[in-house]
């Protein structure tokens, strides 16, 4: 038996479509409690993971962020809401895009569906805005126009 690997890893970060970020991940029973349904912190873990994808993507390094400029990006606010749960198993897209950008920070909109390529259009589970803010060593705000700028980012 021969085994094949494809190290294709080019989508692990997922895609941009257009004004919106798309980003794919398992439901694992790790991310269930006894029920089987997912915790609802984990959301802001999967919400996280998909900001990252998204800067990943678009080359912006929170290394060399943090290295380099001296800055880190942090969240400074997040309003969630939980309209349904996810289940083990379920493969959940994470959508992201911009609310709105200042010169100290971001503001993202995302939502957690519940994917399926069976049907017309995914099923809402969580929605959130989250504020990021970059600040310094000493947790000042420090403006971030000029690291971001990236079209993903750039008001409508």
């Amino acid at each position: 038996m021969k085994l094949i690997f494809n190290n294709n890893v080019q989508n692990l970060d997922g895609i941009i479509k257009g004004n919106e970020h798309h980003y794919y991940l398992k439901v694992y029973y790790e991310d269930t409690d006894a029920g089987q349904i997912v915790y609802h912190s984990n959301y802001l873990k999967y919400f996280e993971r998909a900001r990252t994808s998204l800067l990943n993507l678009l080359s912006i390094d929170q290394v060399d962020l943090r290295k380099n400029h001296k800055i880190n990006l942090v969240v400074r606010k997040a309003d969630l809401m939980w309209h349904k749960p996810a289940l083990f198993n379920d493969t959940i897209l994470i959508k992201s895009c911009l609310k709105y950008a200042k010169n100290t920070s971001i503001t993202i909109y995302q939502q957690a569906c519940r994917f399926c390529e069976t049907k017309e259009k995914d099923e809402l589970l969580v929605s959130c805005t989250i504020q990021i803010v970059a600040i310094n060593k000493e947790f000042k705000v420090k403006r971030i126009n000029n690291i971001l700028k990236s079209k993903f980012f750039q008001n409508k």
